[in-house]
């Protein structure tokens, strides 16, 4: 599933509840998702990490300098596996 699919089929609640644990906005995940805007590795990273297993590094679009980060990665065997993971949100 591309970033754009995942993010456009979240609830508006959800949208700003997944910004809000990515630390950014949801203009700017908007941004993202329509294709005006690529991402560094290490906040695709979180972003997959907060996707749930919904998403991969291979579904986000990275700037050029994270693809070939990414790639490095991959081609030497030191690709993380990111964890599912649920943030922790504050009791209100």
């Amino acid at each position: 599933m591309d970033f754009r699919t995942f993010f456009l089929g979240l609830a508006p609640s959800e949208r700003e509840a997944y910004a809000e644990d990515a630390q950014t906005g949801v203009p700017t995940l908007l941004q993202v998702a329509y294709g005006n805007k690529q991402v560094e590795l290490g906040f695709a990273d979180v972003l997959v990490a907060l996707a749930g297993g919904n998403l991969s590094i291979d579904d986000m679009p990275l700037t050029e300098r994270a693809a070939k980060q990414h790639a490095i990665r991959v081609a030497s065997g030191t690709a993380p596996k990111v964890p599912k993971v649920k943030a922790a949100r504050a009791a209100a």
